[in-house]
């Protein structure tokens, strides 16, 4: 195999969670951004989406890290 081919067999899962993160962010922020046009309540949903958004980040980061301290354990 190439040394290009490698290199993004190892990169894969941080691209992975990157584009996680990022799609967690951008669903939760549209999602607010709709409601609060349709509600007409213009900065609340945006916010509350943005923070639903990093906190699901947060607990996907914390799962990964635990998953990854018992798989290194053994």
């Amino acid at each position: 195999m190439s040394n290009w081919q490698d290199s993004m067999r190892e990169a894969s899962p941080y691209l992975s969670l990157g584009a996680q993160v990022a799609m967690t962010m951008v669903a939760f922020v549209v999602g607010g951004y709709f409601l609060d046009r349709f509600l007409e309540t213009t900065p609340w949903f945006i916010l509350t989406g943005a923070i639903l958004g990093m906190v699901c980040i947060f607990v996907r980061l914390i799962h990964i890290a635990n998953s990854n301290k018992t798989v290194n354990k053994h």
